[in-house]
């Protein structure tokens, strides 16, 4: 039989908020204006090449084909969130509750027919188009950038 953490002995181990740990309250922090429209995002960790943030999409938004190089995580918290799947024909969907997954070099075209508003953990860059036709980039580094132009990253403590 495997110990159980309760079954450490009183006194060995003290609750205690450790040097680095934040306490954030969301409704502080304001809303950053995403690359495209309808969609915006509270920037609510940044380390480097990885970044949490708090999205909230618009009603029938549909975002730009492009590629996820490192993994994404998504969790709904509400709304619905999905993309159609060129190769078999499948349309696949979360809603409040869902989580997705995708690994590196996700290629998809994500819709929200009816809005979100959920977690996302976001690894490292996305690589689309401009409306030339441009490959471009985008990464935390760009999401920090954004959300400190707007004022919105004070609490999350960091030094330039």
């Amino acid at each position: 039989m495997s110990a159980m953490i309760s079954d450490a002995k009183p006194g060995m181990l003290k609750a205690k908020k450790e040097k680095g740990n934040r306490f954030t309250d969301t409704h502080q922090i304001p809303w950053t204006s995403f690359f495209l429209n309808g969609v915006d995002y509270k920037l609510l960790d940044f380390a480097g090449e990885r970044c949490t943030l708090l999205v909230k999409v618009e009603k029938g938004t549909k975002l730009a084909i492009h590629q996820h190089l490192q993994p994404v995580e998504l969790y709904l918290m509400s709304g619905s969130f999905g993309y159609h799947d060129a190769e078999t024909g499948t349309t696949d969907m979360i809603y409040e509750g869902g989580y997705l997954y995708e690994p590196p070099g996700t290629i998809h075209e994500p819709t929200s027919p009816d809005g979100f508003t959920g977690i996302a953990v976001i690894h490292g860059e996305v690589t689309g188009f401009d409306g030339d036709g441009k490959p471009v980039s985008i990464g935390p580094k760009d999401y920090y950038r954004r959300a400190k132009e707007n004022n919105a990253v004070a609490h999350l403590g960091l030094e330039d």
